[in-house]
């Protein structure tokens, strides 16, 4: 996971309900590992594993905690799939998602630098804030001027057609901070 709810509220207020915040961000995660064309792998974390019945057992000791966000590699049927854990003893552990039974696959910590985590939490704000302006609700709006014979009222935009990013879907100065993360495609 990106981050948690808890700290995606930290950075924006919003009366936005739970669910529809994690789904955001799960799909902000997807979105942003696939424009970097980087998964974020921490690979001083990593360890075998044998999974079974959604338990994975490890060959050695295992180094995440609950919580943390790993990713399945060198697997036949979860190449890439992303995976939160749930509970660790010695040498298993749990995760909160469905997994299949598999021998011998690679398992890696997925850590996300806090510039990341800003930048997500910026992009969700940003789109927080035109859905509410673009719902038809006034009083949401950002008034850039107005006056008073002939009652006239401009609201302001923070963006142009021409400035939007494609990809995104917001302006392409909330999406600057992915550069440095941009890996290239072979």
């Amino acid at each position: 996971m990106l981050m948690t709810v808890d700290e995606l509220k930290a950075y924006i207020d919003t009366d936005e309900l739970e669910p529809a915040l994690i789904a955001r961000l799960d799909a902000l995660e997807l979105l942003i590992r696939k424009y970097a064309n980087n998964n974020f792998q921490d690979r001083g974390f990593r360890v075998r594993a044998s999974i079974s019945c959604g338990i994975f057992m490890a060959t050695g000791a295992v180094p995440f905690v609950s919580g943390d966000t790993i990713m399945v590699s060198q697997s036949q049927m979860m190449q890439g799939r992303l995976f939160t854990v749930k509970g660790v003893s010695e040498e298993a552990f749990s995760v909160n998602e469905p997994a299949c039974d598999e021998a011998g696959v690679l398992v890696t910590k997925v850590e996300y630098p806090a510039d990341i985590k800003l930048g997500a939490a910026n992009i969700i704000g940003w789109q927080l804030k035109n859905a509410a302006a673009g719902s038809g609700d006034l009083s949401k709006r950002e008034i850039q001027s107005e006056t008073l014979s002939r009652y006239s009222v401009t609201y302001a935009t923070d963006v142009t057609e021409s400035d939007m990013d494609a990809f995104f879907g917001v302006p392409k100065k909330y999406v600057s901070f992915l550069r440095l993360y941009r890996k290239a495609r072979f």
